[in-house]
């Protein structure tokens, strides 16, 4: 697989993880690739995908991989929404608050929600049967979900995908999935060739999907949104 060309400004994808040691970014998944640089101790990055043991990041505006093992989650930061919630005695409404989040699975048992994708991290919650979540990533057998103001993992197998729900425009929102140009191709403003060109996106472009529409996924790159054919897309994990 190339590796995706580093850009100027942002980086695509938000930071999404932290190492919880002092590690060697590498060019390749494994030890014998050349060292680009050195991340310390709690340096913030963008997780691409993972490949076995190995992950690729995005960090310092470069490409690169480390150790798996030694990356943790960062927490979810939540826009809370004010609410009202109407007292038994029903006097006057007090306002409360309470933190949005777009669910897209529910569970299908009782889980521990755990630190780390295996039973031997630690329990953050124990999340009833039924609850709806959000998923972040799927790496083999365990999913990263969000769950009210937790971020953690659960075997992905008691995972039920929640049906999407299409706008009035058919446009459906897709749950911020990670993914990479496949060749140099134009992105439009809208999903269609007759709209107008956004960007020239180059080959192994990271960005994240975040609708659907036909046969065309509208995506965003550095806080832009546009349009590609889903075929030149290559989801990742």
């Amino acid at each position: 697989m190339g590796y995706p060309q580093a850009a100027s400004g942002s980086p695509a994808v938000s930071r999404t993880h932290r190492t919880t040691a002092t590690l060697k970014l590498r060019k390749g998944a494994g030890r014998h690739y050349l060292v680009q640089s050195t991340l310390a101790q709690g340096t913030e990055l963008s997780l691409v995908e993972v490949q076995g043991s190995w992950a690729h990041v995005y960090v310092h505006q470069i490409y690169g991989w480390v150790p798996n093992i030694y990356l943790e989650p960062i927490p979810a930061e939540f826009e809370e929404t004010p609410a009202l919630r109407q007292e038994a005695t029903e006097h006057e409404p007090v306002l409360t608050r309470y933190a949005l989040i777009e669910t897209t699975h529910e569970t299908t048992a009782t889980l521990n929600l755990r630190k780390g994708s295996g039973t031997g991290y630690p329990v953050l919650k124990v999340i009833d049967h039924g609850t709806r979540v959000r998923l972040i990533l799927q790496q083999g057998l365990w999913s990263q979900i969000q769950c009210n103001q937790l971020l953690g993992w659960v075997p992905s197998m008691y995972l039920h995908r929640l049906p999407a729900r299409p706008a009035q425009s058919g446009l459906i929102a897709v749950p911020n999935q990670r993914a990479l140009t496949t060749i140099r191709l134009n992105a439009r403003k809208g999903p269609g060739d007759h709209h107008g060109l956004a960007r020239i996106l180059q080959a192994d472009t990271a960005v994240i999907i975040v609708a659907r529409q036909g046969a065309w996924r509208q995506i965003e790159r550095e806080g832009e949104r546009m349009w590609v054919p889903a075929s030149q897309l290559r989801t990742v994990y």
